[in-house]
């Protein structure tokens, strides 16, 4: 067996296929048993385990009363995911030997983590049937694991009978604008067809693509849709118990429980499993005129009679790099703590103890039978690596708590205007303060406020006023502290705006003293050209001195005009609130400190922490000297079209020119940093923050905001007025044009304040679980 390194670095094994040797036609490696095959495959435990999830077993059946061990997820870049033999749904039958039929869950969880290093799975699987000329159902493979299928709907007097969430600006699948299917309603056309399933990716209604479109463009087509109703959907391979299940209250981006919704990517999962989702609107495919008769959807059922133990049962779990795995509801009126969800291979899932269905009566020492959600889900987070869970499964208390939430659904539904289809449950979102806001100076709050400052992020449970918000602020290991109103987007911009009107901006070369902001200037006919703005150690002066060396000198070039957008910022362009997901980091971010003193921060960072921080090699297309090597001083680049083709392409977070020679510094080069684990350290100019976020690289950008001119002054005595002047207005400037883009705005009063307040930006900012900018409208 052959150890292969992939481009990702991640070591995989080759596969080896053996026949098994069972009664039987032995065909290729298959054996041929009625319908269905089986087929030995031979994977490499690597450091990321198996990949892959499993459900089912006898005390907890994955289909119905099948009690086999189902695969449920490949998790992408693991073993199984790099063989590409394993797909969900396969049955294990055994494990090196092991047999796994008619075992319990943790049985077989057990036999998989016994294994070894080299694992030798045994898969039995439903042979593929053939498709007949009289089926009406048309299939086409179009990659592993995914279907494309055609289904006919026939519309009855209560519609298509299914609802649908997604579109652009409305993911339901993080990072995928699809439409997808999340309902289906008992009695309606799709359950009676029964081809459609929870998780479908409606690709086409009848002519008309549903792709790369908004979510109210997708209700819209299928309105207009008559009878019979032709859809094209795309399957991801995932076995659904059943599909009529409704929802969850939260939304859920991997699932692993009885009733599972589509699953996406590994790097999409949530990452802190105790933080839920915001909810995801739904619209109700069916005309508006039947609206209210719709079939009242079941709730969500955990089995009640499946012979598992109800007594209370302790569980211990050590957490994980992504938390204990599972997500808690309730809290309300006194009616318990319930497990709602179980990540696919996170702590909860591979332990095999808890359920969906359980309830929480206490974690290590602290009661939680009567407990709110905050106090169980801060009792959860503070627990320590090792926590003690005290549970009971209750499927009965918590299928009417479930049944209790789906009917004030159907209320609100219901209740709305004629016509309507959207369900008008309260918006939830995180959002990125990008302003700081003291409570005490608001004499306009109509209740208790809450303060922040920029950067925090904030969960606001609810946006549905158009003038105060409710919300609660995140501490830096995501906990929840504090509570209360904050002024909505709209009613900041607006108040803003009437700020200004008194303020008249300029940046026409203008030094006043009064200046405190700047416009765009590029109101004149001609055409602005791409300013790059790349400060490196050749352009600097031995008689600069390190507050003049914060002066970034432009340079011009026409091989990026389609990035001037970066610099053109209107003069009303008012900063709020950002939109905000979660991700989990899988390398070491790069560093942007902007501002004065940002040479002396970049210098100190690496000289203390050499093993933490590093620099880049930048490329030029200049001639190398004697004393120079290439890919040590510089990437020496062999023609002046070859750089300027890869500044067309993209591949420069910025590049200038310098006595008619190009430099700059590659996404690549960054990379190279981060893969040696260190913080690249990059002294670059504000429009690079934006290019690193769209290379996926999202930096964390430190502005050192002077409080006054006479600060300036105080931490560079050497300076005169008229110097520190320029200086405090480069940094109005600085935070004028890039303010969204910072990570953290530093202030201090002496250096040593300033560096200790970067390094513990930088510390709480290095994962592994970051908030990025999210294509979720305010």
């Amino acid at each position: 067996m052959k150890n292969l390194l992939t481009c990702t670095g991640f070591r995989r094994s080759k596969t080896v296929t053996e026949t098994t040797h069972v009664d039987g036609i032995v065909e290729n490696g298959f054996v041929d048993s009625g319908d269905n095959e089986y087929v030995d495959i031979t994977l490499e435990r690597g450091t990321t385990g198996l990949g892959f999830s499993i459900g089912g077993g006898k005390d907890n059946p994955h289909i119905d009363n099948d009690v086999g061990i189902y695969i449920t997820r490949i998790i992408k870049g693991g073993a199984a995911a790099e063989d590409g033999r394993l797909g969900v749904g396969d049955c294990i039958v055994a494990v090196n030997d092991v047999s796994t039929v008619n075992v319990s869950h943790q049985q077989a969880v057990d036999a998989l983590k016994a294994a070894g290093g080299v694992v030798t799975l045994t898969l039995k699987r439903e042979r593929p049937k053939p498709v007949t000329g009289n089926q009406q159902t048309e299939e086409m493979i179009l990659t592993k694991g995914t279907k494309c299928i055609e289904s006919c709907v026939v519309s009855l007097c209560t519609g298509l009978g299914f609802s649908i969430a997604g579109g652009k600006g409305n993911q339901h699948v993080p990072n995928d604008d699809g439409i997808y299917i999340t309902k289906i309603i008992d009695g309606g056309a799709a359950q009676q067809d029964g081809r459609l399933q929870v998780g479908d990716k409606i690709v086409r209604v009848n002519d008309t693509s549903l792709e790369d479109v908004t979510h109210e463009d997708a209700v819209a087509t299928l309105k207009k849709t008559q009878d019979r109703v032709v859809i094209v959907v795309a399957r991801v391979g995932m076995i659904y118990a059943d599909s009529g299940t409704p929802p969850p209250l939260y939304h859920e981006a991997v699932k692993s429980s009885p009733s599972p919704p589509a699953t996406p990517p590994r790097d999409e999962k949530p990452t802190l499993s105790l933080l839920p989702s915001p909810p995801i609107q739904e619209e109700v495919v069916m005309p508006s005129e039947h609206t209210n008769s719709l079939k009242k959807p079941q709730a969500p059922a955990v089995p009640e009679d499946d012979g598992f133990t109800r007594e209370p049962r302790k569980v211990v779990l050590n957490k994980g790099p992504t938390g204990l795995g599972f997500n808690i509801v309730g809290g309300e009126d006194g009616e318990g703590i319930f497990i709602s969800f179980i990540l696919a291979g996170g702590v909860a899932d591979l332990s095999g103890e808890l359920r969906r269905g359980d309830q929480i009566l206490s974690v290590n020492d602290t009661d939680l039978e009567v407990a709110t959600h905050e106090k169980a889900a801060a009792a959860l987070k503070g627990a320590g690596n090792t926590v003690a869970i005290l549970a009971q499964y209750k499927p009965e208390e918590y299928n009417q708590f479930e049944a209790k939430i789906h009917d004030i659904r159907e209320k609100m539904m219901n209740s709305g205007s004629p016509g309507t289809l959207r369900t008008s449950v309260k918006r939830q979102l995180y959002v990125r303060a990008l302003f700081d806001y003291d409570k005490t100076k608001d004499s306009g709050l109509p209740s208790q406020g809450l303060s922040f400052k920029y950067g925090d992020i904030l969960h606001v449970t609810n946006a549905s006023d158009d003038e105060w918000w409710q919300a609660r602020r995140l501490n830096s290991m995501g906990e929840e502290e504090g509570r209360g109103v904050i002024p909505s987007k709209r009613r900041v911009e607006r108040r803003e705006k009437s700020r200004m009107k008194t303020v008249k901006f300029s940046r026409n070369g203008d030094d006043s003293k009064t200046k405190t902001s700047f416009n765009d200037g590029s109101g004149s006919g001609r055409k602005r050209s791409f300013k790059f703005s790349k400060k490196l150690p050749f352009f600097k002066k031995e008689s600069e001195n390190e507050t003049t060396s914060d002066v970034e000198p432009s340079y011009t070039s026409n091989a990026s005009d389609s990035e001037s957008s970066y610099s053109a910022r209107a003069e009303d362009n008012i900063l709020s609130y950002e939109a905000v997901v979660q991700h989990e980091l899988q390398y070491t971010r790069p560093v942007i400190v902007l501002g004065p003193l940002k040479d002396r921060i970049n210098d100190d960072l690496i000289s203390e922490f050499p093993d933490k921080f590093g620099s880049c090699v930048p490329h030029t297309t200049r001639d190398r000297r004697d004393y120079e090597m290439d890919g040590r001083d510089y990437h020496f680049v062999e023609s002046r079209e070859e750089m300027e083709r890869s500044i067309q392409n993209h591949m420069f977070i910025e590049a200038g020119q310098y006595n008619e020679n190009l430099y700059g510094t590659s996404v690549h080069s960054v990379k190279e940093v981060s893969e040696k684990h260190k913080h690249c350290i990059l002294d670059v100019s504000g429009y690079a923050i934006k290019r690193l976020q769209v290379a996926t690289l999202y930096p964390i950008a430190i502005f050192l905001k002077p409080k006054s001119v006479d600060s300036i002054r105080e931490l560079n005595k050497r300076l005169t007025e008229e110097q520190a002047q320029k200086t405090y207005d480069r940094a109005l400037k600085l935070e004028q044009e890039f303010g969204e883009y910072f990570t953290a705005i530093v202030q201090g009063d002496t250096y040593d304040e300033i560096y200790t307040k970067c390094k513990e930006v930088i510390r709480q900012q290095s994962g592994p679980v970051i908030w990025i900018p999210s294509k979720e409208k305010l």
